[in-house]
């Protein structure tokens, strides 16, 4: 079976999820991200002149302004998309002009249909789809290890929070083991993780302390708590009880542990405020990572469209 996101020769046409993705393109895009970040800001070679269509909800007005700056650096044309319904995702994808859509959607898997029915020359960054997969950041914490841990074969790295419903956590995880992490844990309560982890190779921990024993990494995701049932998640404050993270609870990691949020997290919920507090310089270096990472991946696609 052909993987969507390739060509016949194996070349990357599309940027739709790290499930499969051979760890030559995770390389080389993580390779790209790393050289514009030493070039210090100069202006980067210019791809082709192609349109970046931007098709992103309203509620992400700051990532649209982020993937148009990148797109602008690299002398291309950002257009401004509405936001298509699910049924006319096919038809939009189909009558657009040669160049990269950015696609985030509330549908799973909105990004392959755009992809299986683009135009010719149009190529596809899934810039989220519904519970599915979050490419970028999933790149940019991954990017943020590297920098701090250098050789992530010797790594134990543990996810906290809610994996069933976050499509970051899946695609860090497909990430983590094609790059030949040996150990990738998960800690969530039971409700909130999904099926078939051990064929992910995850092992699924029982306790928060479980989890953090000897991580020499800790990605916390956060808890939407309003899109969380009753029966998934009594309370935001039994979740802080079991799960949430404490200077007292990371004493169970390593002493040189690199602790990484996921997304902004909700003092008093996921962390305590000691915690959060502490991560904002972490959060401002992942953001500069993930917009490298923007630029690579334009780069990188438009540079290979035909």
């Amino acid at each position: 079976m052909l993987n969507p996101q390739l060509d016949r020769r194996g070349e990357l046409i599309h940027l739709l999820t790290t499930e499969g993705l051979p760890r030559r393109h995770v390389e080389r895009l993580l390779d790209a991200a790393r050289a514009d970040a030493a070039a210090g800001g100069a202006q980067p070679d210019a791809a082709p002149a192609l349109p970046v269509f931007l098709s992103l909800p309203e509620a992400a007005s700051a990532d649209r302004e982020a993937y148009a700056a990148a797109a602008a650096r690299l002398s291309m044309l950002p257009v401004t998309l509405n936001a298509p319904a699910v049924g006319a995702l096919a038809e939009t994808a189909g009558a657009l002009a040669p160049g990269v859509l950015v696609l985030r959607h509330e549908e799973s898997g909105a990004a392959h249909c755009a992809a299986a029915h683009a135009a010719p020359g149009l190529r596809v960054i899934n810039a989220g789809d519904g519970r599915h997969a979050d490419p970028l950041p999933a790149l940019a914490l991954v990017q943020a290890i590297i920098e701090i841990k250098h050789d992530l074969t010797n790594l134990a790295v543990t996810l906290v929070g809610d994996i069933s419903h976050s499509r970051l956590a899946r695609s860090v995880i497909h990430l983590l083991t094609t790059l030949g992490v040996p150990e990738v844990r998960v800690a969530a309560p039971r409700t909130l993780l999904p099926e078939g982890l051990p064929q992910l190779g995850v092992r699924a921990c029982a306790t928060l302390r479980e989890g953090l024993q000897d991580a020499d990494v800790v990605i916390v995701l956060p808890l939407r708590v309003e899109q969380i049932s009753g029966a998934l998640l009594p309370s935001a404050r039994e979740y802080a009880y079991t799960h949430g993270l404490t200077p007292a609870a990371l004493a169970a990691a390593r002493p040189d542990a690199l602790l990484l949020p996921a997304d902004r997290l909700a003092p008093g919920v996921e962390v305590d405020g000691d915690i959060a507090a502490s991560v904002a310089p972490i959060e401002a270096r992942l953001a500069e990572l993930e917009q490298h990472l923007r630029l690579a991946a334009l780069r990188v696609l438009a540079g290979d469209a035909p």
